[in-house]
């Protein structure tokens, strides 16, 4: 790229907007079922966000990636009951939490689920999400798993495309039936890659 891009877990307090709203941006199709309107959930979303789960892609200073990853229970957003309550309301709180809860995935012992990854789109092609699923093997590797999992959607072929490319394989597939007008897809595919090469466990 001409420039060094820097990647590394977490973010500052002043990034949080950015990296929110790249997420935001990215995910809005499936989380916003979750909110009344698109405004209330970038700030929810944003306002959750946690940097220890959170990788982060930067040229220049800015954020222009961020790959978010579920690790020992909590993933790139942490939408608990007090702090929702408290931001939405008991009945908005409880009904973001139902529509959030169908989109968890649970990790398996050993397996790092990557929670979402975006680049800005002004810097797509140029090996950022690349970049990000490296800084993912390390994270992995740190924390003592062998194994890299994430699910996409049908409607993003172009993203499963990649994640093949990287060498993940898929290992299973799922459908929301009647739920996919909300969620705005119908079916996905969930890939693993085993962390140092070979097949995913």
């Amino acid at each position: 790229m001409g420039r060094e891009t820097d990647v590394r877990t977490g973010f500052d307090e002043d990034e949080r907007t950015r990296v929110g709203g790249l997420y935001w941006e990215a995910f809005q199709r499936k989380l916003k079922p979750a909110f009344a309107d698109d405004r209330t959930g970038e700030e929810f979303v944003t306002a959750a966000m946690r940097p220890d789960r959170v990788i982060t892609a930067r040229l220049v200073g800015a954020v222009i990636g961020v790959c978010g990853v579920h690790h020992e229970g909590r993933g790139a957003f942490d939408p608990a009951w007090p702090a929702t309550r408290k931001r939405l309301g008991p009945w908005s709180g409880a009904r973001a939490l139902l529509a959030l809860s169908l989109l968890e995935h649970r990790a398996e012992e050993g397996v790092l689920v990557l929670d979402g990854i975006c680049v800005s789109p002004s810097h797509r092609g140029r090996g950022i999400g690349s970049r990000l699923m490296d800084a993912v093997d390390a994270y992995a590797s740190r924390h003592g798993l062998h194994t890299v999992e994430l699910s996409v959607v049908d409607t993003n072929p172009r993203a499963e495309a990649l994640y093949r490319r990287l060498g993940f394989e898929p290992v299973d597939t799922g459908a929301l039936g009647l739920l996919s007008g909300l969620y705005g897809f119908a079916a996905y595919t969930t890939l693993r890659r085993r962390i140092g090469g070979g097949r995913a466990a």
